[in-house]
C-alpha cells in the first residue's frame, strides 16, 4: 500500500479524507458526490503507484514522479501569463469555457443554443444546477478504480467541462474548453459530455500552461456518452509545459447508429499518458481515432488504445502518428477487441513512428482479440523507422537544403492530422509548436492547409 504523504511543509497543503469531505460540504456538493470522492480517495490510498512491473505500464518510467509532493503542493501565488490559444477571438466558436487553476474565468454559449436546451458549463456548476443529470453519468464509465492516478483525479477534481446536447440539436460550430494552469499546484479535472439522439456536435478540449509554472501534475478523466444516431467529434489537445506530468483516462459509450471521431494531439509535458477506451455499444456504432505525437528533449509519451466492439455491425479505425527527436520516446499499445456476441465487425488499427535522431525511441504493440468468427475485417500494423533517405535526397535534388527537406517530410507526415483540428486558431497554435520543435519559427504564410470543418470521413 502506497500512501500519499501530506505532512505539513512550506507550500504544501494537507490532504486527508476529512479535508476532502470538508471541502465537498463547503461547496454544498450532494451526498452522492461527497461519497464518490471519499471512495476514490480510499482507492488512491490503497493502490500503489504503477511501476514498470505493472501490467500496461512497463514501457513508461515514473521513477522521477514525486507524487506526494506534486499532489500536495500549492501554487506560488505569482501569476503567470498563460497565452490564450484563441487570442480572445471567439469567432467561429459556438461556445467557450475557460478554467484557470480550477476557477472558471470565461464562459460563452450562443443564445440560440441556450434556448434550444444546450447546457455548457463547468462541471461544478452542473452538479449544483443539474444534479440528477450529472449523477446519472459521472463516474459510470471512469470509476476511479483503474489506477492510483485516475483515483486521485476522481477524488480531487476541481472542475472541468460539462456539455449536454438535447435530442435533435445540431451545433454547426465547435464548442471549446480550455483548462489552463498558471502555477505549480496540481490540475485535477473531469469532463462529462452527454448527447441525446440525433445530435451533432464538435468539442475541443485544450490543456495548456506557461513555462514559468514549473513542474506540476495534471490528471483527469473524460466520459463521453452518445444517444442513438448522434455524431460527436471530440479533440483532445495537450499543450502543457515541458515539466508537467500528464495522465488522462478517456472512455466513450457509443449508441446505436452513432459515431464518435476522436482527435488526439500530444506535444507538451515531460511525461504524457492517455488511456483511451472507445466502446462501440450500439448496433451500427462507429468510431475513428486519430493521434499526433511530437516529442523532443527527453519527453515520453504513452498511449493505450482500446477499440471495444460490443454491438453488432460496428466499425472502428485508429491511426496514431509520432515524430520523435532528441531523446524522446513513444509507446503505443493498441487493442481491437471483438466480443463473443459482436457480429460483422469491421476494424483497423495502425501506428506509424518517425525517429528524427539516433537517441529517440518508439515501441508499438498493436493487438487483436477476436472472440467470434463472424468478422468483416480486423487488421493491424505498425512501423518504426528513420526518415527515408531517398525521399530526402529527392527533395534536395530540387534545390532544397537538407534541414528544410527534413522539415517538409515531417510536416507532410502530420498534415492529414493537422487539417482535422476544427478551430483555426488552435490548429495554428499546434502548427507553431510543430514548427518550433523542427527548429523553425513559422511565418504568417506557413499555416497548414485545410478547411475549418472536421474532415474525418
Amino acid at each position: 500500500m502506497t500512501q500519499i504523504n501530506t505532512e505539513a511543509r512550506p507550500g504544501i497543503r494537507e490532504i486527508t479524507a476529512a479535508s476532502i469531505e470538508e471541502s465537498s460540504r463547503g461547496r454544498s456538493e450532494p451526498d452522492w458526490l461527497t461519497q464518490q470522492r471519499l471512495a476514490a480517495w480510499s482507492v488512491a490510498q490503497a493502490l500503489p503507484l504503477p511501476t514498470q512491473r505493472t501490467e500496461g505500464w512497463r514501457r513508461i518510467d515514473l521513477g522521477g514522479l514525486e507524487l506526494d509532493r506534486l499532489v500536495s503542493q500549492q501554487g506560488t501565488g505569482v501569476a503567470t501569463d498563460v497565452k490564450s490559444t484563441l487570442a480572445d477571438n471567439l469567432a467561429g466558436v459556438a461556445g467557450s469555457l475557460r478554467i484557470e487553476d480550477g476557477n472558471v474565468v470565461e464562459r460563452f454559449l450562443a443564445p440560440e443554443l441556450e434556448r434550444r436546451g444546450v447546457i455548457l458549463s463547468s462541471l461544478r456548476q452542473a452538479v449544483a444546477e443539474k444534479p440528477d443529470l450529472v449523477q446519472k453519468h459521472l463516474g459510470r464509465l471512469v470509476t476511479g478504480d483503474e489506477s492510483k492516478l485516475v483515483a486521485l483525479a476522481a477524488a480531487l477534481w476541481a472542475d472541468g467541462l460539462f456539455l449536454y446536447v438535447p435530442a435533435g440539436v445540431a451545433i454547426e460550430q465547435p464548442i471549446l474548453s480550455r483548462i489552463a494552469a498558471t502555477g505549480a499546484a496540481p490540475t485535477f479535472f473531469r469532463s462529462l459530455i452527454v448527447t441525446e439522439q440525433a445530435t451533432d456536435v464538435t468539442v475541443v478540449e485544450d490543456f495548456l500552461s506557461d513555462d514559468a509554472a514549473g513542474e506540476s501534475l495534471a490528471s483527469g478523466a473524460v466520459e463521453l456518452v452518445t444517444g442513438q444516431a448522434s455524431r460527436v467529434r471530440y479533440a483532445n489537445l495537450q499543450e502543457w509545459n515541458d515539466q508537467t506530468w500528464h495522465f488522462n483516462r478517456l472512455k466513450s459509450e457509443t449508441g446505436r447508429d452513432s459515431r464518435i471521431d476522436w482527435l488526439f494531439v500530444a506535444v507538451g509535458g515531460q511525461t504524457h499518458r492517455s488511456e483511451i477506451d472507445a466502446a462501440l455499444n450500439g448496433q451500427g456504432a462507429e468510431t475513428d481515432l486519430v493521434g499526433l505525437i511530437f516529442g523532443s528533449g527527453e519527453q515520453q509519451f504513452d498511449h493505450q488504445v482500446l477499440q471495444d466492439h460490443i454491438g453488432n455491425d460496428t466499425r472502428s479505425n485508429s491511426s496514431f502518428k509520432a515524430a520523435l527527436g532528441d531523446a524522446s520516446s513513444s509507446n503505443f499499445q493498441g487493442l481491437i477487441r471483438v466480443n463473443k456476441t459482436s457480429l460483422r465487425t469491421d476494424s483497423n488499427l495502425e501506428n506509424r513512428n518517425l525517429l528524427l535522431s539516433d537517441h529517440s525511441k518508439a515501441e508499438s504493440d498493436p493487438r487483436l482479440e477476436i472472440l467470434n468468427s463472424d468478422v468483416v475485417r480486423c487488421a493491424h500494423g505498425a512501423t518504426v523507422g528513420p526518415l527515408d533517405p531517398e525521399t530526402i535526397f529527392y527533395i534536395q535534388s530540387r534545390g532544397v537544403p537538407a534541414d528544410e527537406a527534413r522539415r517538409l517530410v515531417v510536416e507532410a507526415f502530420f498534415d492529414e492530422v493537422m487539417v482535422k483540428i476544427p478551430v483555426e486558431a488552435i490548429r495554428e497554435s499546434v502548427w507553431r509548436t510543430v514548427q518550433r520543435k523542427l527548429g523553425r519559427e513559422p511565418g504568417q504564410n506557413d499555416r497548414p492547409s485545410g478547411a475549418d470543418a472536421w474532415q474525418a470521413d
